[in-house]
């Protein structure tokens, strides 16, 4: 009875090792993902700054400027949009991952507890 409760017990541990593991890695590489996504931003706002410094010194009036400056807020605007869509995915597939961990604990979690219970009531017997 003790050996089977020792085992449990060294099951467990691992598992939570396991869990504090896998998590450790998810979180090591979303913020590798998040931070190259934020990278990629700023490079597309320092070429953007560049582009419309480029305009402004190169427009003939300032009809021509509010049009190329137009035209270049459209183009970031894209890029932007994108960025938050591909940021959301990344996210999501985070959310789902975290939630078939606790999912898969849950379920391990029940049958510890189910396994602990049946060998309790055969102890009393």
């Amino acid at each position: 009875m003790q050996n089977e409760i020792l085992e449990m017990v060294n099951q467990f541990n691992a598992n939570v090792f396991a869990s504090v593991k896998r998590i450790s890695e998810m979180n090591l590489r979303t913020f590798e993902q998040l931070a190259g996504k934020q990278a990629e931003m700023m490079n597309d706002c320092l070429e953007s700054s560049a582009k419309q410094y480029e305009v402004l010194t190169t427009a003939k009036d300032y009809k021509a400027a509010l049009a190329a400056q137009g035209e270049l807020l459209k183009g970031v605007n894209e890029k932007y949009m994108a960025n938050v869509r591909e940021t959301a995915e990344i996210m999501t597939a985070v959310r789902e991952e975290l939630t078939g961990m606790v999912e898969e604990a849950v379920k391990y979690t029940s049958a510890t507890v189910e396994k602990a219970g049946k060998a309790a009531a055969k102890k009393a017997a």
